[in-house]
């Protein structure tokens, strides 16, 4: 077994939160001000019908708090345990993303300067974030859109990095796409998919054809998948947002993709 599904497997198991939910407890802290101890909060957010079980509440207020949203400070109650009281500190979640948490993620490449962002999201970014090595980290699909919008915007050449991932990894399609039209990014995400597709549609190869045909058998599994629910025509049909990193992606060869692929399968040096 590899170090790096040795350290996929060791990613803490995604708990289901829901962005609604998540916004909803921001808002109760927010009214009851001064007041917002956790017992408060539990009987607003429970009278709201928001939430039905009172730990899910800690799960939810302790990701808010990690994420910048709320602060905490303590208070003496002239009990054993001082009492908590959440503020509302910022509307906009902070999480980590970057080379190095697409490196958590498994990206199995040696990158000449790997590094971390902290970036602002929403409380959709929020929830699927991970807590990982003691940091929120973006979710894979957020820091592939990220690091996209970061070749754009700032020539990073990291680009191939995201084709690696996309090609040979399973991902949350719809949620992919739905982030990079909400970052311009539309027409390049999806073109990415698209001559992914067209490429190791075909038989034929000035390639290698052992690393190709791995690379194929990897990436039509996926597509395969996301056709089979449906997904895959949100790639084909749906409306294509922005042409931010469009011509990045325009450049890009036959080998860039099945090399990039390959080399994030082990497959070629």
């Amino acid at each position: 077994m590899t170090a790096v599904s040795l350290m996929i497997q060791a990613l803490p198991v995604p708990r289901t939160l829901d962005a609604v939910k998540a916004e909803e407890i921001t808002k109760a802290v927010s009214r009851l001000g001064q007041r917002a101890s956790f017992r408060n909060v539990w009987k607003e957010v429970a009278r709201a019908g928001v939430l039905k079980h009172n730990r899910t509440l800690r799960v939810y207020l302790d990701l808010l708090v990690r994420s910048g949203v709320l602060s905490v400070r303590t208070q003496d109650v002239r009990s054993v345990h001082p009492q908590q009281i959440h503020l509302v500190k910022s509307r906009r979640p902070k999480v980590l993303a970057g080379l190095d948490v697409l490196q958590k993620y498994g990206l199995n490449w040696d990158v000449p300067e790997a590094d971390s962002q902290t970036i602002a999201t929403d409380f959709n970014g929020l929830v699927r974030s991970r807590w990982i090595d003691q940091n929120l980290m973006a979710s894979l699909e957020d820091c592939l859109a990220n690091e996209l919008h970061r070749d754009a915007i700032k020539k990073t050449g990291t680009t191939s990095f995201v084709v690696a991932m996309i090609s040979t990894r399973r991902l949350d399609l719809p949620y992919l796409l739905m982030r990079s039209d909400r970052m311009r990014l539309g027409r390049a995400i999806r073109f990415l998919f698209s001559r992914m597709l067209e490429i190791t549609s075909s038989n034929k190869t000035d390639l290698d054809a052992s690393v190709f045909f791995a690379v194929r058998n990897r990436f039509l599994r996926f597509v395969r998948q996301c056709a089979q629910s449906g997904f895959w025509s949100l790639v084909d049909k749906e409306k294509r947002i922005g042409t931010l990193g469009l011509g990045i992606v325009y450049g890009l060869r036959e080998s860039d993709f099945i090399l990039a692929a390959a080399k994030q399968l082990g497959v070629t040096g």
